[in-house]
């Protein structure tokens, strides 16, 4: 019995992770992304373990879901090193401060020639067409300081946060996806204090260069609407579709116009709106020929957005109404004992939710006299009296239900500016819808990826790990583009990838990863030396995405078995 247990105790059981990886690592043989990180990362002979094979490694975290560079030492110890063609031995090397290491050597590289070049292999590769390139920034907040500026200007500060704390550092992060499964093409970040209306003439020239032409449509937000952005980007052959500013005369005189009277308007497009069944969206033009000197308008109108903004108004008044009401116990008292001051502070709550013109306001007042005894002591038939008058002050309101009325008007109007008068309203409109899919991107970016907070001590670093996080936006893209190309054209609906095997119909990369998540392969050691192996089965629907994506079996494993 002793020499049975004690045969037993001597092997022990070990767990790799297999999951998604082989899925990641098909996408950086298909760019060739190892040898062209390779030309431009040199290495050197004492290495342990290769530069390229680190950062690559930590390419592989980050789209699976990025973890702290402490903890990815204990990641790499329980991943199957078989998927990247490594000996376990190999392995052992890796700590946080080689992670870290790796970084720097990215940073010194010429990583603006190492984007273009990986890029120009992926739109070889995939055939992307890039007749159309979405393009739009948001912000990454940091943590803690990170001081320092690198050689390229990047620096922290404090700007105007989309993710609504002014209060922290952040960096700027721009994106231009092409219209062909949303896959990344360009990126930079800029320092947290640069305005988006600063950027397009920088992007615009470098996508040029990508594409080999400047007759693209370049789609983005309002901020390219300056006069030297489309100046430049026009006068070079270039063509762009907007949204046009709300502080234009323009805009100003159609919907003051449409207040008072509803303008014709025809419908021109109905479609399913997105991850909704049986609820549809209607978009109609205004008729009329809109022009400026920039290009053509096109004013839509839009029956989801009209219910959106009904909605919103309709909260805004009741957060509105709430501050007045506790207001009024604060009347009299304090700061609030004259009508400037009981004006001002409702003037600031009106302001605050943007619904000044819709109230009606009165501060009333009421006088209250009484008589005080002049001098001290007890009082008596020559004691002389004074008479004071206090003011006090009462607030009252109402809405305007003409206002409100007027403002139905303008519910659901949005207009949209084209530099191309070739295109028509339906085109502008479906060009400019596909913009939702880079905020899309931006959302991966900040929650699967989580590339915010930063939490880096080098600015370097962050510079360095910004380039990553646009490769591992690619990697995802691809996967994800490559899947739904797949499924269209074998007449696959869905894929039950998603909780207790509910279908998607388009599915994600993230979704996709997860439904290999609980693939591993097993080792028996007996006093460290391999005996047995197995691994987990592949269900029917990792072995439909692995076809679609053309990994065989044996390329998913990496034995040749």
């Amino acid at each position: 019995m002793y020499n049975i247990q004690a045969q037993m105790s001597t092997k022990r059981l070990k767990k790799n992770l297999v999951g998604g990886i082989p899925l990641i690592i098909s996408i950086f043989k298909r760019l060739e992304l190892k040898s062209i990180l390779s030309e431009h990362i040199p290495s050197y002979g004492n290495e342990k373990f290769p530069i390229v094979d680190t950062l690559l490694l930590l390419l592989c975290n980050l789209t699976l879901g990025r973890q702290p560079l402490y903890e990815l030492e204990q990641w790499v110890r329980g991943i199957d090193p078989g998927c990247f063609g490594l000996d376990a031995e190999l392995l052992e090397v890796l700590n946080d401060d080689r992670f870290a290491r790796a970084l720097d050597k990215l940073y010194l590289a010429d990583r603006a020639s190492l984007m273009t070049q990986i890029v120009l292999e992926m739109i070889k590769r995939l055939d992307l067409d890039l007749s159309r390139i979405h393009n739009d920034s948001t912000t990454l907040k940091a943590y803690g300081k990170i001081p320092g500026k690198t050689r390229n200007g990047l620096q922290l500060a404090k700007g105007n946060s989309k993710d609504h704390r002014p209060d922290l550092k952040q960096l700027v992060f721009t994106l231009s996806i092409s219209a062909d499964g949303a896959v990344p093409i360009h990126f930079k970040t800029y320092s947290g204090n640069r305005t988006d209306d600063t950027t397009h003439i920088e992007t615009w020239n470098t996508l040029c260069k990508l594409t080999g032409c400047t007759d693209f449509i370049y789609v983005a937000d309002c901020k390219v609407c300056t006069s030297k952005q489309l100046s430049h980007i026009v006068s070079n052959g270039g063509r762009v579709i907007t949204v046009m500013p709300k502080t234009w005369k323009a805009y100003t005189h159609f919907i003051n116009d449409q207040r008072l009277t509803e303008k014709k308007k025809r419908r021109i497009w109905r479609r399913l709106i997105p991850g909704k069944i049986n609820e549809y969206e209607s978009f109609y033009v205004f008729d009329g020929e809109y022009t400026t000197k920039k290009g053509t308008i096109y004013w839509i109108y839009s029956t989801e957005k009209a219910k959106m903004d009904l909605l919103n108004r309709e909260k805004r008044l009741e957060k509105a109404h709430r501050d007045l009401l506790n207001l009024l116990p604060r009347l009299n008292k304090r700061k609030l004992k004259t009508e400037q001051a009981i004006k001002e502070a409702v003037e600031g709550i009106l302001k605050k939710h943007n619904v000044e013109d819709f109230f009606d306001y009165v501060i009333s007042e009421r006088y209250e006299e009484y008589k005080k005894r002049v001098g001290r002591g007890r009082p008596g038939p020559n004691t002389e009296y004074i008479t004071i008058t206090d003011c006090y002050h009462a607030l009252s309101w109402e809405l305007d239900k003409e206002a409100l009325k007027k403002e139905r008007n303008v519910d659901g109007v949005f207009s949209l500016l084209t530099t191309d008068k070739s295109l028509s309203a339906l085109q502008v409109l479906k060009y400019y819808k596909y913009q939702p899919k880079l905020e899309k991107r931006f959302n991966q970016l900040k929650s699967v990826h989580e590339a915010a907070p930063l939490l880096f001590k080098k600015i370097e670093r962050v510079e360095a790990i910004m380039f990553l996080f646009f490769l591992t936006l690619i990697v995802q893209a691809i996967i994800e583009r490559e899947v739904r190309l797949k499924m269209e054209k074998r007449g696959i609906e869905s894929l039950p990838i998603y909780p207790e095997f509910r279908d998607s119909f388009r599915p994600t990369t993230s979704k996709i990863l997860y439904t290999f998540e609980d693939v591993f392969s097993y080792e028996i050691l007996e006093e460290e030396n391999v005996i047995e192996k197995y691994r987990d089965a592949i269900t029917p629907t990792q072995q439909i995405i692995l076809e679609l994506l053309n990994i065989p079996l044996t390329d998913y494993w990496a034995d040749k078995s």
